[in-house]
């Protein structure tokens, strides 16, 4: 009966580890996607921001109101200011 009681053991051993390592390896994926999710978002920003230094060092250079696009994402300035959207959302406003 010995034998029996130390199989069931091991047994119940190994299922709590498998059970661990799949929990583990759940997380790992859920982590590794939300990572991408802001990876994309930064990436946004960043095209964003760049965008909008692109088109006030226009302005300020020509003083005319000036209209950039890129990748649904455009950059307007005027005599008010810098307003950056991505599809028609306004992502950032500098007022002067």
């Amino acid at each position: 009966m010995k034998k029996g009681t130390d199989a069931a053991f091991m047994m119940a051993d190994s299922l709590v580890a498998l059970t661990v390592i799949t929990i583990g390896i759940n997380l790992f994926f859920i982590c590794e996607q939300q990572l991408q999710v802001q990876r994309q978002r930064e990436q946004l920003k960043l095209a964003a921001i760049r965008l909008g230094k692109e088109a006030s060092d226009l302005y300020a250079m020509k003083h005319e109101n000036i209209v950039l696009s890129k990748d649904k994402i455009v950059a307007k300035v005027n005599l008010r200011g810098l307003t950056v959207y991505y599809q028609g959302e306004c992502l950032y406003r500098i007022a002067r």
